[in-house]
């Protein structure tokens, strides 16, 4: 009789998927959402455009962090059937553990599930901006600045891939990166956010680490990518978050349009809308930029979300909306598919269901906004696959250290050098390192770790500090001392000050000076005024501008971005030669504050700047011969003509032929040379990119070229 009964539920399997296809993997995704959708009420389709935080689902208040809520979640999932969660900056379970998060998700998709009609999972959202940098612990990678400063697209994949491993393994199925904003103006506080001024470095790069995201496809073993922040956010005015962006249209196809063109290009999954205004419209209520634009221009069938809470801030901060409910109906019909709310779902359904019962928001608005969601959860095989396993989430979250020291080596750009003190341990002997920063993880990690404004005040992560990084490496026969102030009369042959700017992350992040926190400027003045040859690291989002005083005196000036958890060892291999530094600014350094914003391809120069575009130096020497052009590629010989190993990046610069226009990048490569080696490298050009009236070509830095004959 039981085996009986099992046959029959066997048998009746194919029949039951029959009658919902929606639930039939070998169906195409569009039979699937078409099927679904369906079958959905309006309430449960409307409640797929929510996005709450999950800080709302803990605790007994509405930031507590804690064991989660039934009665919440009996509000947010079952009665408003909320489509998707996140986790803000520092919204982690307790403990904050790897295996934690993988049980929280599976508690909240269980329930979701277990509490829909239907069955429909959610997605769950998190901005994983340099690793899966919530998770005390985890592996932190380099801010984007930094790895815009390696010129390495690989690179950008390859920490693509672990970070999505390390989500997956989580539950987490939605990365709010990468960021495909220009960084045009570094008084701005998300600078480091971005991989730097130049629109080809960043369009590679992003579509890179795009392509690490999600692999050829999206599936079960990949996130959705998220290009941020659509578009023009780079450019604020005087450099303030959130400020309006007035831009031409020229501006926006040639310089903020085209790392989004090459994120969606390689796929991208969603789309994030920029938090400010272009030319006086706020971008959420933008239907030229998220209709025209995005969907009809470039094609982005994908799912559209806001920022954190900014639809309502159509009302409270642009005042184009008079009330929430108009809010909602500007950014739905702008084109916004999914609003972060991020605490009041009710509130949101409810105005969004009116808003369909008055007519003012068509009904096939809200079926293409549930739509693109419902689609993204086919893809990544939620409906599938909703669990994951908490026993591996610790292998995957803590997995890349290596691949973080790689990027934070590949980065270290050194600025000046006086040719005799470093690399430190020849000549050098005695080095005291001096400065707080040099000893305090939060100076290398930067914003967006464990917490939003950074690594919290009493917590910890794991992180190798410059400090621990130098005594790692100190070799034998040489002595490393420290302290956090410089002694009157130090008795070391040189000094290593490392300064730099607190954790910070958006509109606290804006520095309108482009100067170093007085104490730091304090330790530079006290260092080179002790004569001793003062070698000093900057750990910092962006340039700064050093009294000339200071800066003049230096015998060596190192730039090391936020280089993550593995930088101190990082700073410690480039300053004692155990790694030759190859990093190039993927940004103009200023002389003066007149200069900003003064990127290098603008259209009038402000000045010669103190560092250009692509400036960077090494322990070695590279030399240049044979460039030659052939439609589709450049060629040309590199040879290290010095005594040392090392990296190079080769520049290639175009402009139209006899015209005063400022060079832009048009292609660039990174090649390894030993001493006296000469390589012939071969670079291509981007379709399009050379002007039909030919274009004068250079290799090198905009200091030093090698010009095409």
């Amino acid at each position: 009789m039981h085996q009986t009964l099992l046959t029959a539920l066997l048998l009746a399997a194919p029949a039951a998927a029959q009658t919902a296809p929606y639930l039939d993997p070998s169906l195409p995704t569009e039979r699937r959402v078409e099927d679904l959708l369906g079958r959905m009420t309006l309430e449960e389709k409307v409640g797929q455009l929510a996005q709450i935080d999950v800080l709302r689902l803990m605790g007994q208040g509405e930031w507590d962090r804690g064991p989660l809520n039934p009665e919440w979640l009996e509000n947010i999932l079952a009665q408003r059937h909320v489509g998707s969660l996140l986790s803000s900056g520092g919204a982690a379970p307790v403990p904050n553990t790897p295996e934690a998060w993988a049980r929280m998700t599976n508690d909240l998709q269980r329930y979701a599930i277990e509490h829909s009609r239907l069955k429909i999972p959610i997605l769950y959202g998190i901005d994983a901006v340099h690793g899966h940098n919530t998770v005390i612990g985890a592996t932190i990678f380099p801010h984007n600045l930094g790895l815009g400063a390696t010129f390495d697209p690989p690179l950008a994949r390859q920490i693509g891939t672990v970070t999505a491993r390390a989500l997956r393994a989580t539950g987490i199925t939605w990365n709010f990166a990468p960021d495909a904003d220009m960084g045009r103006d570094p008084r701005w506080g998300r600078f480091y956010e971005t991989w730097g001024e130049d629109p080809l470095l960043a369009s590679t790069m992003v579509a890179e680490n795009v392509r690490g995201q999600q692999g050829d496809t999206l599936g079960p073993n990949s996130v959705a990518a998220t290009l941020k922040h659509f578009t023009g956010y780079g450019s604020p005015l005087g450099g303030k978050d959130r400020a309006d962006a007035r831009i031409t249209d020229t501006e926006l196809r040639a310089v903020h349009l085209p790392p989004f063109q090459a994120g969606l290009a390689a796929g991208a999954a969603s789309v994030m809308v920029n938090s400010g205004s272009v030319n006086g419209v706020p971008a959420h209520a933008s239907g030229k930029l998220l209709t025209d634009v995005l969907r009809k221009e470039l094609g982005f069938t994908g799912v559209t979300i806001s920022d954190w809470e900014d639809v309502t801030k159509l009302k409270t901060v642009y005042k184009v909306a008079p009330t929430d409910r108009e809010a909602v109906r500007l950014a739905l019909m702008a084109g916004v598919d999914v609003s972060m709310v991020p605490h009041d779902a009710q509130g949101f359904t409810e105005a969004v269901l009116d808003l369909v019962r008055t007519g003012e928001v068509p009904v096939p608005r809200i079926d293409e906004a549930a739509g693109h969601v419902l689609d993204l959860k086919f893809r990544l095989g939620l409906f599938e696959r909703p669990y994951v396993d908490p026993a591996g989430a610790q292998a995957a979250v803590t997995a890349g250290q290596d691949l973080a020291l790689r990027a934070a080596r590949e980065s270290v750009t050194l600025l000046a050098t006086d040719g005799r003190t470093l690399p430190l341990g020849k000549t050098v002997k005695n080095v005291l390192v001096v400065g707080e920063r040099a000893a305090d993880p939060r100076a290398q990690l930067g914003g967006w770790t464990i917490g939003w404004q950074g690594l919290p005040e009493g917590e910890s992560t794991r992180a190798v500090t410059v400090l621990n990084g130098m005594k790692a490496v100190v070799p034998p026969g040489t002595k490393l001392a420290y302290s956090t102030s410089v002694p009157a009369r130090p008795s070391a042959d040189a000094l290593v000050v490392v300064v730099g700017e607190p954790p910070h992350a958006e509109g606290e992040a804006d520095n309108p000076p482009l100067t170093l926190p007085d104490t730091d400027l304090a330790l530079l003045r006290d260092a080179v005024a002790t004569g001793k040859p003062v070698v000093a690291v900057l750990l910092a989002g962006r340039p700064l501008i050093l009294p000339e005083n200071i800066r003049t005196r230096l015998a060596a000036l190192v730039m090391a971005y936020l280089p993550g958890s593995e930088g101190g060892r990082a700073v410690a291999d480039v300053l004692y030669g155990n790694i030759n530094p190859s990093g190039r600014l993927p940004f103009t350094w200023p002389k003066t504050l007149a200069q900003v914003p003064g990127p290098y391809d603008a259209p009038s120069s402000p000045g010669t700047p103190l560092y250009p575009f692509g400036h960077g130096l090494s322990y070695t020497t590279f030399t240049y011969s044979g460039l030659q052009a052939a439609g589709d590629r450049i060629t040309v010989n590199v040879t290290n003509s010095g005594k040392v190993a090392g990296a190079h990046t080769v520049l290639a610069f175009a402009r139209p032929r006899g015209a005063g226009a400022p060079p832009k990048l048009a292609t660039f490569g990174r090649i390894i040379l030993q001493p006296g080696e000469t390589r012939n490298v071969a670079l291509p050009l981007p379709r399009g990119l050379l002007p039909a009236g030919g274009a004068e070509i250079r290799v090198g830095d905009l200091h030093t070229n090698t010009d095409l004959p």
